[in-house]
Order: structure tokens, then C-alpha cells, then sequence
């Protein structure tokens, strides 16, 4: 997995994951429930599919979110 940074409309600066097409059948179906840190781009497990906003142990900034709500808010690329 690598990562990109990306702009919003609003000017915020985010760090989200990039993903191969296996990688994202792993996220899926997989036993794991990882999460990502938009702000720091740190991975976390542990974290529910649709989670949001929960606080980030490495940064400690509200930023977490579950890889699928990261796909359904269409920040997730999958290369």
C-alpha cells in the first residue's frame, strides 16, 4: 500500500491510501478492520468498515475512518 496526498474543495490537505485490487479484496473480506489516519496517513486496526472520526493514537486528531467509508467517500484509490 502506498499513499497520495490530495486537496479538498475546501483546502484541506489529506494523505490517503493507494491500493491494488487485491489489496482491496483483502480490506473486504478479510478477518482484519483497518482504518486510516487522513491527517498523519497512519493505518489502524481494529476499526469498524464505516467508521469516522475517531481519534488517531499516533496524531491524535479526529481522522480515522474505515477503509469502506473511505471508499464510499471516494478518497480510497485502488490502482
Amino acid at each position: 500500500m502506498t499513499t497520495k496526498t490530495i486537496v479538498s474543495d475546501k483546502g484541506n490537505k489529506y494523505i490517503v491510501p493507494v491500493v491494488s485490487s487485491e489489496e482491496m479484496e483483502q480490506i473486504m473480506f478479510g478477518m482484519d478492520s483497518p482504518g486510516w489516519c487522513l491527517t498523519c496517513g497512519e493505518e489502524v486496526d481494529g476499526v469498524e468498515p464505516d467508521a469516522r472520526k475517531y481519534l488517531c493514537e499516533c496524531c491524535g486528531e479526529r481522522k480515522v475512518y474505515g477503509m469502506e467509508e473511505l471508499l464510499t467517500m471516494g478518497v480510497l484509490i485502488i490502482k
